[in-house]
């Protein structure tokens, strides 16, 4: 179905031509699926920035059996101007339709279905603020089951869920045969810039669950976006994901949400999921279980005190001996690549560099601390990481407390095993908690990639935590020279080597500038979605011969503090500028009435106003919008309004 949808494989952006080829079909697939729809076809903005487009949502309805609040499950159609969007996101839409064709044979349930596809997510959600603000049905919407991409492969995942979700987890994980999430991913998606649909349904204070997949993020917003390059294997799994759901949910009652749940993912095939409020009390039962356990063993609690103390040398160590070597990998080749095409290096880099770092830490802590009293000491510290988290983050608890009460369960049981045989009864700790510390890194290196190899570094660190008192009886000399002699090549090889290739080129944006009062006119070549001059990463041959390397520049006029690099020179467009229609005064204001159009049918204008021309607000059709006024980089001091989806129709 995809590629029949995509079939051209090509951008789609908001108000373009293939968009609007695209949406009738989707509406033929509704029409053979015997599905009623309708089309919202509106003005709408982003909540956060006077991003604007003329949007045309499809909204689809199949009854149910009485008029109770409806089950919308929702992605949108659209795509980024430089991506065909197979991945973002034409899997979950494809994954909708195959959804809703099951549902439609079995129905009807006892909650209708909505099926919403939106337009203009790309710009700022446009679409789904459109929907969800203006169109009538949204109030009756009860729970949204939103489904997006970001990339071309990888699993489907519980990405967020709204806040009271005990009765959405339990009808996600009941009847799934693979499902998979952490719900740590909410607290970190709380503190990143990036959007979804489903940011507008939790403004709106509606329940539901975001699912997305992130992996070869290399492809995500780039013309490698392809259905070649889609794996079926991930369109699969949102239809895992959300057919059983929808089905369950369906037929349920909504009266009563439930209350606040954490889920850790599969951990060795089993589903873990509880109420946030137990998880205070797992922790005490853990800190009583680990004192029982450390009084009947006899241990020096003095000197396990002392354990405590160095358990965060062996987590800094590691974080730090990281930094350090992705620190030397930026110095040597200018640049850290998110995702390079040729990825052992750094994937060497960081086992060796974290490695090191977990030997500097042992080699340190056994100088004070014998193995038993480090093991203690760890584990009580990580006790205390445990209560700290689910006090200040309760939904990335469960990564730390399921390790802990397995390890408390396991400390305890060693008590009853002959002296010599504990320490290898023990190693059970590492197996417990490999999945939720070194297992998470392939799944953060795909999505936040190597720029934030940061985010990644915590995790091997708590894993080096735990099994640093297991390398007290390595030989710590040779080891690190080894590891030391690994690290240095894979460091050399990430510096000197062309890292990209074909299925992971380069990032690289044109920009063009105009000045039509000047008539100069400038292009400028930007990697890693960066426009000025601080843009770390060099542009590879044969991109970087054709504009200015070495010396920065002002490109547009009315911001002179801003500079770019690799730029030059060019031909102007031939643009003609917008003119004043009409100028009315009122009182002490002003109405303008501004014709804007595009000679070069671009796909988006941008009209910029200067802090003191008082601009209070203006209309897009019957749509009023309060201007926001910019107060960084390049727009810094003006009022900002972008016109998405132009292209050659008149914006008044």
């Amino acid at each position: 179905m995809l590629k029949s949808l995509l079939i051209e494989n090509k951008p789609h952006p908001v108000g373009s031509d293939l968009n609007k080829v695209i949406k009738e079909r989707l509406k033929n697939e509704l029409d053979k699926l015997g599905i009623e729809h309708q089309e919202q076809k509106t003005w709408a903005c982003a909540s956060r920035f006077t991003y604007c487009a003329e949007v045309e949502n499809l909204i689809g309805i199949i009854p149910g059996k009485t008029d109770l609040p409806y089950l919308a499950i929702m992605a949108h159609y659209d795509s980024v101007p430089m991506a065909p969007g197979a991945g973002d996101d034409g899997a979950g839409v494809v994954a909708i339709l195959e959804t809703a064709r099951a549902l439609k044979l079995e129905a009807p349930y006892k909650h209708p279905i909505m099926l919403i596809l939106t337009d203009a997510e790309e710009n700022g959600l446009i679409g789904a603020e459109a929907f969800f603000n203006q169109h009538p049905l949204a109030k009756e919407v009860g729970i949204v089951l939103n489904v997006e991409g970001s990339g071309s492969s990888g699993s489907s995942m519980v990405l967020r869920t709204s806040d009271s979700n005990e009765l959405l987890i339990k009808s996600y994980s009941s009847d799934n045969i693979s499902p998979y999430g952490y719900s740590f991913i909410k607290e970190i998606f709380k503190r990143m810039p990036n959007d979804t649909d489903f940011s507008v349904v939790k403004r709106a204070k509606i329940s539901g669950i975001d699912f997305a997949f992130a992996g070869e993020r290399n492809h995500y917003h780039t013309p490698n976006d392809t259905v070649e390059n889609i794996d079926l294997r991930t369109i699969q799994h949102h239809g895992e994901n959300i057919l059983p759901l929808s089905k369950n949910l369906a037929s349920v009652d909504w009266d009563d949400m439930g209350d606040e749940f954490v889920y850790g993912g599969e951990i060795y095939g089993i589903w873990t999921q509880w109420k946030s409020s137990y998880s205070l009390f797992i922790c005490i039962f853990s800190a009583l279980l680990l004192i029982t356990t450390l009084i009947r063993s006899k241990t020096n609690i003095k000197k396990t005190m002392l354990g405590v103390l160095f358990s965060p040398l062996t987590l800094l160590t590691t974080i730090l001996s990281g930094v350090t070597g992705f620190y030397l990998l930026s110095f040597l080749s200018g640049n850290v690549i998110s995702w390079p095409g040729i990825d052992w290096p750094y994937r060497l880099l960081l086992i060796g560099s974290t490695t090191i770092g977990a030997l500097i830490g042992t080699v340190i802590s056994r100088k004070f601390v014998n193995q038993n009293e480090m093991v203690f000491g760890s584990w009580f510290f990580w006790l205390i990481l445990t209560l700290t988290i689910t006090i200040l983050l309760p939904d990335a608890a469960n990564i730390f407390i399921l390790p802990l009460i397995f390890a408390s369960i396991l400390l305890f049981l060693a008590n009853f095993l002959k002296e010599e045989n504990r320490p290898i009864f023990l190693l059970l700790t590492l197996v417990v908690t490999l999945p939720l510390t070194l297992g998470l890194i392939f799944s953060l290196e795909q999505s936040q990639g190597y720029k934030l190899v940061w985010a990644v570094l915590p995790f091997a660190g708590l894993y080096d935590l735990i099994i640093s008192p297991f390398l007290y009886s390595v030989n710590t000399k040779s080891t690190i020279s080894f590891v030391g002699i690994l690290t240095f090549v894979a460091l050399m090889a990430g510096s000197f080597t062309n890292l990209y290739t074909e299925k992971r080129p380069q990032h690289v944006n044109i920009h063009f500038y105009e000045d039509l009062d000047s008539g100069k006119s400038f292009i400028h070549l930007s990697g890693n979605y960066k426009n000025n001059s601080s843009d770390p990463e060099p542009l590879i041959e044969p991109l970087s011969s054709f504009v200015n390397t070495q010396d920065t520049r002002a490109l547009t006029p009315f911001t002179k503090e801003y500079v770019f690099r690799y730029w030059a020179e060019t031909r102007s467009s031939g643009w003609e500028g917008p003119s004043i229609e009409k100028e009315t005064k009122i009182d002490e204001n002003k109405l303008v009435k501004l014709n804007l159009s595009s000679n070069r049918s671009a796909s988006r204008l941008v009209l910029l106003l200067p802090k003191d021309s008082g601009l209070k607000s203006f209309l897009l059709g019957s749509l009023e919008i309060e201007p926001v006024l910019s107060s960084w980089g390049l727009y810094k001091g003006y009022y900002v309004i972008y016109l998405n989806g132009i292209y050659d129709k008149p914006v008044e």
